[in-house]
């Protein structure tokens, strides 16, 4: 038998921050996960906001702020808008301090992976699936599929393909096929510090700066996309056809696709067992704000788990779980439609909905206020 505070089932990169930030108090954190389940992810990259820097900073990890590259201003637009420089885009900066940082997620795992290690109330069990979980008074016994038991008293789902999941949280499910895969490219290239999100018909295209040479493209396309059978060579004269008097890019270096999803669950607990991350909501990348949305997830639930200890109530109860569901469904809800909304208002076009767009589009570039606004949404400040 396996004697643990909380166990944190999956191996990404929201386990390994929550394991990171619930490891206070001496509390004992178990990591446990399939290895197998993860899916090859080598060529992303992370996008951190303002708000989880300042996160990263509390945990101690200023190595992945030093080894992350420096946003300090953002490009919106339609193609053609970015290509005239005309006044139907918009531009964030931050003169005196930063809109946020990348960093490949390679690089950040190997970082979090050191200090997992470094931590003594933290272990972590590989390649193992937990096959059934009862719910008791004072604890909960998950029984894994070898046989061993754990004893734990708060369960922490990160990942979506887990069986407690359809175990416990049957037609909880939203779900909304958006038909498009995403086209992610390790590029080369000469621009840093500035993003760019160009809205073209074929579906949105991001380029984020890695390092002074090294970039990453993400390219949203329908699943009947002719791009996505192309090779790297036909693919980069592509990209180069949207950045062109923009930016430039000299080789691909790696590409891989992924499926774009987009769900979320209405339940996120039951008893002593609590969704976050990928668990809980896959949101569209138009905004980056993917890990972003997790890290929430996270500071959220340990705010309620040290109120309610301070309260005098037992790790787990289901009443401080209730509460922290409730109040982050509705920021899960608002930044899941948004993305795909955002999506829709630019392939969609047509006279009116330019007319529109352009128009919000103007009145936000002039208008620092609403500009502010827009990015301590982004960044969670609003929070």
């Amino acid at each position: 038998m396996i004697d643990t505070s909380i166990t944190i089932i999956g191996l990404g990169i929201t386990s390994k921050l929550a394991a990171l930030t619930l490891a206070s108090n001496r509390r004992k954190i178990l990591i446990i996960g399939d290895e197998k389940l993860k899916k090859q992810s080598s060529n992303l990259v992370t996008f951190f906001s303002s708000t989880s820097i300042n996160f990263l900073r509390e945990l101690h990890l200023d190595d992945v702020i030093n080894q992350s590259s420096t946003i300090n201003k953002i490009s919106c637009g339609k193609l053609e808008d970015l290509r005239k420089k005309n006044k139907f885009q918009i531009h964030f900066q931050e003169n005196n301090s930063e809109l946020g940082r990348v960093i490949s997620n390679r690089i950040l795992n190997e970082i979090l992976n050191a200090k997992l290690n470094e931590n003594k109330n933290i272990n972590i069990l590989k390649n193992t699936n937990i096959e059934n979980c009862k719910f008791l008074k004072e604890e909960n016994i998950l029984l894994l599929e070898n046989g061993e038991k754990i004893c734990t008293k708060l369960i922490v789902v990160t990942e979506k393909k887990i069986s407690l999941i359809e175990q416990n949280f049957k037609n909880s499910l939203v779900k909304k096929d958006l038909k498009q895969t995403s086209l992610v490219l390790d590029v080369k290239s000469r621009t840093k510090n500035h993003a760019y999100q160009i809205f073209t018909k074929k579906g949105p295209i991001a380029y984020l700066p890695i390092n002074e040479n090294h970039a990453s493209v993400i390219w949203s396309l329908d699943n009947s996309s002719d791009e996505l059978e192309y090779n790297k060579e036909e693919i980069l004269k592509e990209v180069n056809k949207f950045y062109e008097d923009i930016i430039f890019c000299d080789e691909v270096i790696n590409m891989q696709k992924y499926k774009l999803e987009f769900e979320y669950r209405k339940k996120t607990f039951l008893e002593s067992m609590v969704l976050i991350g990928d668990a809980a909501h896959s949101i569209h990348p138009i905004a980056g704000q993917g890990l972003n949305l997790s890290i929430k997830d996270i500071l959220e639930l340990k705010k309620h788990i040290n109120k309610f200890n301070y309260l005098g109530y037992a790790l787990g109860n289901s009443l401080s779980l209730s509460e922290y569901a409730n109040l982050r469904l509705s920021d899960t809800v608002l930044y899941s439609f948004s993305t795909i909304y955002l999506d829709e208002i630019f392939k969609n076009r047509n006279y009116l909905v330019d007319k529109v767009s352009n128009f919000g589009i103007k009145a936000i570039e002039k208008n620092n206020t609403i500009k502010n606004m827009i990015i301590k949404s982004a960044t969670g400040e609003s929070n």
